[in-house]
């Protein structure tokens, strides 16, 4: 869902109104995504924590804005299943990628929030992605699949499942990704970047005031079905923002410590570039 605002941005000429003619790679994990931006592309999108795990590291990132503000992961099962509340997953197997990933982290924490305690209430499994994670319910080897939007709608509409909670109702503070940069690159190229926040902007302002010509393209880009596609982007338009708070980045450095992935509180004033799109 984060990638939102960059497909609209580039579809709808928003880059190309800032001058900007940008390609969109993929890396497969946030820690890879920002080695790649250190390593030498630049700049780029990542999830937020590995951001701080990277400066820990000694690696030369900064983050100057903000993009995705909820917690992403959510919990399925399938639509006959008698699970329908956090509450019903006590006794039960819920699947997760694997341990340190995003989704174990919210998967213990959820449940811990909902007065259950993982690998005694309920039992979580590693089995991998997301669509992994939807096979492993289908087969019936756990009772409930991590999943994250729009592939939650997605399933929901057209695979039998139903969505039985999502992190960010327990999880209220986060930052699920954000921009990023190397800080040279930043010191050099300053315009393209502001450009290219303001390119992202527009494609924000089109999701909070018009969300269904920005579902349109966001299903082009996707190649999903219009109405999922504005189902999904309903259901997350009031999370795009370029700006942080203390809060969202406190939550998320305490879950990278929680998880041993931050040794020590990372040095906020070198890491986030908080005025920099302003």
């Amino acid at each position: 869902m984060h990638s939102a605002p960059f497909f609209i941005a580039q579809s709808e000429g928003f880059y190309e109104e800032e001058g900007l003619d940008l390609e969109h790679i993929q890396f497969p994990g946030g820690l890879d995504t920002v080695r790649g931006i250190e390593s030498g592309i630049g700049f780029g999108t990542s999830s937020t924590l590995p951001v701080f795990i990277a400066a820990e590291k000694g690696m030369d990132v900064r983050t100057f804005g903000n993009v995705y503000t909820a917690a992403s992961v959510d919990f399925i099962a399938l639509q006959d299943s008698p699970i329908n509340t956090i509450e019903d997953a006590r006794g039960k197997k819920v699947a997760v990628s694997s341990p340190g990933s995003n989704s174990t982290y919210f998967a213990e924490r959820t449940l811990r929030e909902a007065g259950l305690q993982p690998g005694s209430d309920v039992e979580l499994v590693s089995v991998g992605s997301a669509s992994d994670s939807w096979t492993a319910v289908s087969q019936g080897v756990v009772d409930i699949a991590w999943t994250a939007s729009p592939l939650s709608e997605k399933i929901a509409a057209e695979s039998g499942g139903k969505v039985i909670w999502r992190s960010r109702d327990y999880v209220t503070d986060w930052s699920d990704t954000c921009l990023v940069a190397t800080g040279q690159f930043m010191d050099e190229n300053a315009d393209a970047l502001r450009g290219w926040g303001r390119a992202l902007q527009k494609a924000m302002d089109m999701i909070s005031n018009d969300v269904e010509a920005a579902a349109e393209v966001y299903a082009r880009a996707i190649q999903y079905e219009p109405e999922i596609a504005l189902e999904a982007l309903s259901n997350s338009q009031n999370f795009f923002s370029l700006e942080f708070t203390d809060a969202q980045l406190q939550t998320v450095v305490e879950a990278g410590k929680e998880q041993a992935q931050l040794t020590r509180d990372p040095d906020m004033d070198a890491i986030v570039v908080r005025d920099f799109l302003s």
